[in-house]
């Protein structure tokens, strides 16, 4: 009996067998928009269709904003409002590459999702370590709701932001226009921009929202399926390391060497499963992460120069206050999520090496020639069969590299502080 298509079993994802917060993925409908049993109208998926639809929107009102940099206006964007316009429309530009990506590889992501099962490992060693499964995912369901709450207050605090200035901090300068999400230079004079300020308003809020609402919607399916990886490789490990040290196993009569050679074989068989769903998810994951650590490392770079701006600035304290909290959680949340993702490929290849300990560490030298041999080829594979997520030749995706990113990053703003001093 041949096993059913990912697509055919696209609906067994349950919220209470997946390690993953599927419960959020499919309450804000992004789930949905990878199955292709979810409603559709005229053929197409009604999930994909809004995406479409709310894109095309934004990127319409997006161009529109910034259509004013071809022209002379009469009022002048400050510096830090346009680091903030180009942060903003990258992370916009990055967050919908990333959909993007993820939908013409919708059917590979279907398939990835069985890794998050906590059944999704069937020998006999790895299914009597399943406690392992629901502590991590009692642990990831806490994680990911923290961070889902964490990118909603940033979210609220950027759109709030304005409002406050508004109300607080008066212009002494006629032709000032009112403070907006992202300062984008709509080409609309002083007075008719001021005079439609709630228009624009609602422009910036939108593109906010939707920008925010997809990448936190990225980062939770492609983190969580990360993490599910890294437990079921420290279930193998553990799997691996109890082959005949089972003391109630060592007493049964009916136990013998054979037994632990097919134990062995049965555990080997879902790492090698486990494997190919890595190199999968490598698959997918790497141009959307050589894209998030480029881009991510740039505005890093640009929103730590916005903030100490800002903080030298001989503004109103009100106005420097809000600014300065503004954009420090802006830099909080890049270098947060910069983090995450180099913790993740850190994480994997260690967990992944550990395989190969937990081999070490079972009881073979009790063991024939047989099953001698077969740990020490399978060593070798994995030591050969090496599964890293690389930026270059030589350089890994890792903590070290979030390090070298957060030290380039200091260099260049004390640069531009000694520069403004």
């Amino acid at each position: 009996m041949t096993e059913p298509s990912p697509m055919e079993t696209c609906n067994d994802h349950s919220d209470h067998t997946a390690a993953i917060n599927l419960k959020i993925l499919k309450q804000c409908g992004f789930y949905q928009m990878f199955t292709p049993n979810s409603k559709k109208i005229f053929g197409w998926n009604v999930y994909l269709l809004s995406f479409i639809v709310l894109t095309v929107i934004t990127q319409c009102l997006i161009g529109i904003g910034n259509f004013g940099f071809l022209f002379d206006l009469e009022d002048i964007n400050t510096n830090v409002d346009l680091f903030l316009i180009i942060f903003a429309t990258s992370f916009n530009y990055l967050t919908v590459l990333k959909v993007v990506i993820l939908i013409f590889n919708k059917t590979k992501v279907l398939e990835l999702l069985d890794v998050t099962d906590l059944k999704f490992l069937k020998s006999k060693h790895c299914r009597n370590n399943i406690e392992i499964l629901y502590k991590y995912r009692d642990r990831a369901l806490r994680l990911t709701n923290l961070y889902f709450n964490f990118c909603i207050f940033v979210l609220t605090q950027w759109i709030t932001f304005p409002i406050m200035i508004n109300s607080f901090v008066t212009y002494k300068k006629d032709n000032q226009r009112l403070e907006n999400v992202i300062n984008r230079p709509y080409l609309t004079d002083v007075n008719t921009f001021n005079k439609y300020y709630v228009l624009f308003y609602v422009f910036e809020a939108i593109i906010a929202i939707k920008s925010v609402y997809l990448v936190l919607m990225v980062d939770l399916l492609l983190l969580s399926i990360g993490w599910a990886i890294i437990v079921q490789y420290e279930v193998l490990a553990i799997a691996f390391k109890n082959i005949g040290h089972n003391e109630n196993l060592q007493k049964d009569h009916d136990h013998d060497v054979v037994d632990d050679y097919k134990c062995f074989k049965s555990i080997l068989f879902d790492q090698q499963k486990l494997d190919l769903k890595v190199k999968l998810y490598f698959s997918i994951m790497k141009p959307i992460v050589l894209m998030h650590v480029v881009i991510s490392s740039v505005l890093i770079i640009m929103l730590s120069n916005s903030f100490l701006t800002v903080f030298l600035s001989t503004k109103s304290f009100t106005y420097t206050i809000v600014s300065v909290f503004k954009i420090g959680t802006g830099v909080l949340y890049i270098g947060l999520q910069l983090f995450l993702y180099c913790h993740l490929f850190d994480n994997i290849h260690s967990m992944r090496e550990s395989v190969n300990l937990g081999i070490y560490f079972c009881n073979w030298t009790k063991k024939d020639l047989k099953f001698k041999k077969l740990l020490l080829l399978t060593m070798r594979i994995n030591n050969a069969n090496q599964i890293i997520m690389k930026a270059s030749t030589k350089k890994i995706i890792n903590l070290q590299l979030f390090g070298n990113v957060l030290m380039t990053s200091y260099n260049i703003v004390s640069v531009m502080l000694k520069t403004l001093g």
